[in-house]
């Protein structure tokens, strides 16, 4: 039978999908909205991105607890890497947020009845500068993850 450890590192891993194939639809619409051409395909675009928070923000929780249980179980909490993993997905998630203020606001601003005026409200985002923040940030978590190097 697959030890404890096993089950959580599974389910960190399978968390771990469900965040990447959600926020991917989000991170998509959030590249596609540059190119739309009318509010009523922005409104759809942001509508199918507050649907994928629905998995996304859960997910997150799933990876977040079966890691901290996983530091528990593993007797990771002296190591370095951990804590710069952790470091890293607070800085993530911190700086990630911050950039996409414009987006919730459009998104806060597409569920209104009727949709309001989108575009100022866009134009300062920067789907490009996000999506490499999460890159990055998630290629250093994967080395940290999978080397453990200190």
């Amino acid at each position: 039978m697959a030890s404890l450890y096993l089950w959580l590192k599974f389910l960190h891993i399978a968390g771990l999908g469900a965040f990447l194939i959600a926020h991917g639809v989000a991170a998509g619409s959030s590249l596609m909205l540059r190119r739309a051409s009318s509010d009523a395909v922005r409104v759809a675009l942001l509508r199918v991105s507050i649907q994928s928070a629905a998995i996304f923000y859960p997910a997150l929780v799933v990876i977040v607890a079966t890691g901290v249980w996983m530091g528990f179980a593993g007797s990771w909490w002296r190591s370095g890497w951990i804590w710069v993993a952790i470091g890293v997905l607070t800085a993530v998630i911190v700086i990630m947020s911050a950039m996409s203020v414009p987006y919730h606001k459009a998104r806060d601003a597409a569920n209104a009845t009727p949709p309001e005026d989108l575009e100022p409200m866009l134009k300062p985002a920067r789907p490009i500068e996000l999506a490499v923040v999460g890159t990055l940030g998630l290629l250093v978590l994967f080395f940290l993850m999978v080397f453990k190097p200190f």
